[in-house]
């Protein structure tokens, strides 16, 4: 069967939080492509991936052979998808059985982006009838912590060929804000409408030794280099 979304998804030391994504996404609802990029894993995280993509034509996986980094490892999914859409989704979070079908049925031919509701240090809203937004407000969703829409990568479905025609990539040189640097990049470039969908479909959780957690003084004065950057590309929409 055709598909139109490529879910991205980097894997490093996931342990026991990777199961739920796996049983996650036998549970869709809808067919995709999968791209599992291990970036170096030192325990069973990469057999895992071989396992679960063992036999499915286009379930992908590949293992880097040194750890190089989230958006490494992303970078090398989106250079290999070839569908209409990506989705950039972390291996130790959780998705609705319905997250591949929302997203694709809310991408239309007009519609760039398309995000879900999420789960993580918030409450979530209420409503959950589809929302479109333009390009500024939806820029002024994405530039800032604690939003509805969030500029995270991991709630959003992209569609490439905009990807493609704002030449954009995640830096590997960013230890943290890759992602919103990422989208708000995308933001900027590309005019909407945009879609949000408030039903809450994706579920962050909290690794002791995520990347986040591990975070030092450095990587935070560069992730607040990050979002000025992002309030300059803001001044040149209208």
């Amino acid at each position: 069967m055709t598909t139109t979304l490529t879910l991205i998804i980097p894997t490093y030391n996931l342990g026991s939080y990777f199961a739920g994504m796996l049983s996650a996404l036998q549970r869709q609802t809808r067919p995709f492509d999968l791209w599992l990029v291990d970036d170096g894993s030192t325990d069973d995280t990469a057999k895992q991936a071989e396992i679960f993509t063992r036999g499915i034509p286009n379930f992908h996986r590949y293992v880097f052979p040194q750890h190089q980094g989230v958006s490494a490892a992303r970078n090398y999914g989106l250079a290999r998808a070839t569908t209409a859409a990506v989705a950039f989704i972390d291996g130790d979070d959780l998705i609705a059985d319905d997250f591949v079908q929302a997203l694709e049925t809310a991408m239309v031919p007009a519609v760039n982006a398309v995000a879900v509701g999420y789960r993580w240090f918030r409450t979530p809203p209420l409503a959950t009838g589809e929302q479109r937004l333009d390009q500024v407000a939806m820029f002024d969703q994405v530039s800032h912590h604690g939003t509805a829409i969030g500029g995270y990568v991991w709630n959003k479905a992209f569609r490439r060929a905009a990807i493609t025609v704002a030449n954009l990539q995640f830096d590997p040189t960013l230890q943290l804000a890759e992602d919103y640097w990422f989208t708000a990049s995308f933001v900027a470039q590309t005019p909407g409408p945009y879609v949000y969908l408030p039903k809450v479909r994706y579920t962050k959780r909290n690794r002791p030794n995520s990347t986040i957690h591990r975070a030092g003084f450095q990587a935070r004065a560069q992730e607040d280099a990050v979002f000025e950057r992002i309030r300059r590309l803001r001044a040149g929409l209208a």
